[in-house]
């Protein structure tokens, strides 16, 4: 996670400096930051998403679905992309600064000094995000979880419906080396008579797919996927994007459906819950910040100078798996054509894995770090093409490049962290950015 401080407040930079950087998974912590204020958050209804990759798109969809039924819903996601209060957001309000501000200095006037200092970066995200909810009176709470799922602190709250998007292997240290116990970390959301949609059966390996069926019936929780809808309508906009990013819509409408099912939430109709695809393209309705980097394409201009870009999040093997797939899918990459690439990877992260799976859809490298202590290591040599110290650096070089040619999209993709560096570096050096519509 990073924060800019040229867009950050004081009062958060000064605030999230001080907190540990290093992960401490576990629910003790936060369950007690959270007793001692009352439990926000604990009466809203909520939607619980986990998954190696295509949480951010998932839980911005489900949270665009619900705006299209008129309710008034908070999405809690990391990481972002430019500005911390991205993470937290709801439909029809603004999450300013200053709101956010005023939470943090209420929370830590409320905590014992030894708790709040225990306190990880996450944990106090997570608290924020359920009181500036509760004062804004969200009927709905979409929750991305961080990492895992069992000992995730987002995990202290009871899914209502859970869904679980993919099951890869990242993050090892912390969730295990084989895909049946990231199953079973993931599988951590699932509660005992509940639903949970699960978006593996075609896209994750039988391996995982045996995992989350087992844990389901363990745990005794209603397991859905993508087929219990098979005539999902699609809106306009999914309809022409990858076969990933349309199986992620197809989970977030179940899961809209199955939380009209139970009941809990008033004004949302089951039957009325049908005609939300449709009403998914509205232009009026607010856009989630979870879907910008998420297989976008967009054309950048200055001084009458273009290039189309194909930016995503991708940032592991299994990710790029599925990134490769995508690419010559949707046509903008056909087979037997390779792209050029813009690429910057986290240090901690399987660059070779990612690699390995992305390399035959791709002609030549650019590789860049990142402001980040994570950044990858300069003499990294698991991915070719050379190392430039910044974006700017790089792509000025791929501006340069008479090989490179500007009629077809160039691919840019990696950590969150290095998108959002990417589309500040173009902000601030005035380069216009426009996002262009994907059609079937």
């Amino acid at each position: 996670m990073s924060l800019n401080p040229k867009i950050e407040p004081a009062q958060i930079l000064e605030l999230f400096d001080k907190r540990p950087t290093q992960i401490k998974p576990g629910l003790d912590r936060i369950r007690a930051a959270l007793d001692a204020i009352g439990n926000p958050g604990l009466k809203t209804p909520r939607i619980v998403i986990a998954g190696t990759n295509g949480k951010g798109s998932t839980s911005g969809m489900i949270w665009r679905l619900l705006a299209a039924a008129g309710i008034r819903a908070g999405l809690f996601s990391s990481p972002h992309l430019l500005e911390f209060r991205e993470r937290i957001t709801v439909t029809d309000a603004d999450v300013s600064n200053e709101l956010i501000i005023r939470h943090l200095h209420a929370l830590k006037s409320r905590l014992p000094e030894p708790l709040w200092d225990e306190l990880t970066f996450f944990e106090i995200n997570t608290i924020l995000a359920m009181l500036i909810f509760d004062e804004l009176g969200t009927e709905v709470n979409v929750l991305e979880v961080g990492l895992g799922g069992r000992l995730d602190c987002v995990n202290v709250y009871d899914a209502d419906v859970a869904v679980i998007t993919s099951i890869g292997l990242d993050h090892q240290e912390f969730l295990g080396s084989t895909l049946t116990a990231v199953a079973g970390e993931k599988a951590g959301i699932m509660r005992s008579g509940k639903p949970v949609v699960w978006g593996g059966p075609r896209s994750s390996d039988a391996e995982a797919n045996k995992g989350i069926i087992v844990a389901a019936e363990h745990i005794g929780a209603v397991l859905l996927s993508e087929d219990e809808v098979p005539d999902c309508p699609l809106s306009v906009w999914i309809a022409g994007r990858p076969e990933f990013l349309r199986r992620n819509f197809k989970l977030a409408f179940i899961a809209v459906l199955e939380l009209a099912k139970s009941g809990r939430v008033r004004g949302l109709d089951f039957e009325e819950c049908h005609r939300l695809p449709e009403r998914f393209d509205n232009d009026h309705l607010p856009w989630p910040v979870t879907l910008n980097g998420r297989f976008d394409l967009v054309r950048v201009s200055k001084n009458n100078v273009s290039r189309n870009v194909l930016v995503d999040v991708c940032h592991n093997p299994h990710g790029a798996r599925f990134l490769a797939l995508a690419l010559e899918e949707s046509g903008l990459v056909p087979k037997g054509v390779r792209a050029h690439c813009l690429i910057s990877v986290l240090a901690d992260k399987d660059a070779a894995g990612i690699w390995d799976e992305i390399k035959v859809k791709i002609s030549d490298v650019i590789r860049f770090q990142i402001p980040s202590p994570r950044t990858w290591h300069s003499n990294d040599s698991q991915i070719p093409g050379v190392m430039f110290a910044s974006f700017a650096a790089a792509w000025n070089e791929a501006m340069s490049r008479g090989s490179w040619d500007a009629s077809e999209p160039w691919l840019l993709f990696g950590s969150v962290a290095a998108v959002g560096d990417v589309f500040s570096f173009w902000n601030r050096d005035g380069w216009s950015i426009e996002r262009i519509n994907l059609r079937s």
